[in-house]
């Protein structure tokens, strides 16, 4: 009975770990970076003056106003550590402050659904080039060898990507 039961449990995780494996990057409407795999979907774009944009989007990529979501940026910059606070604006959220300068740094994203909900941490590697493939930010590239980074905190973690 042993047997069977793990067995069972080994075919389980294996279907579980060939699933997150599949997982495709979405690509973000604006041209940044979908964090999250499922809806609520959460793109973290940098506009051109660094600052960032938070937008929200239902299943079929729309968007959504934000509903009472609080996010919050850490930049893991050279220079130290720099945290971003968020307002809503335009139907999305900005940060107050930009990113510092340069790149090739750690950027950990915070999302809780209300003020009281559990955080969500995705973590990125910010490289502001662009991608030769797909033409995106690197931070947001979305080609094939791309599509297992970024993962939730617990989950798989984000890699640098090179092309």
């Amino acid at each position: 009975m042993k047997t069977i039961r793990n067995l069972i449990l080994t075919s389980f995780a294996l279907m579980a770990t060939a699933v997150a494996f599949a997982a495709k990057p979405i690509p973000g409407p604006k041209g940044g970076k979908v964090v999250t795999t499922e809806a609520p979907h959460v793109e973290f774009f940098v506009e051109k003056d660094r600052t960032i944009t938070v937008s929200f989007y239902d299943k079929d990529l729309k968007l959504v106003t934000p509903s009472g979501q609080v996010v919050s940026v850490v930049a893991e910059a050279k220079t130290g550590k720099v945290n971003l606070a968020f307002a809503t604006k335009d139907g999305a959220l900005v940060s107050s402050a930009p990113l510092p300068e340069g790149d090739g740094y750690r950027i950990v994203v915070q999302v809780r659904d209300s003020a009281q909900a559990k955080p969500k941490n995705y973590r990125l590697d910010f490289h502001d080039e662009a991608c030769g493939e797909c033409k995106r930010a690197e931070y947001a590239c979305i080609c094939e060898e791309h599509g297992e980074e970024g993962g939730e905190e617990g989950g798989e973690e984000g890699g640098e990507h090179k092309h």
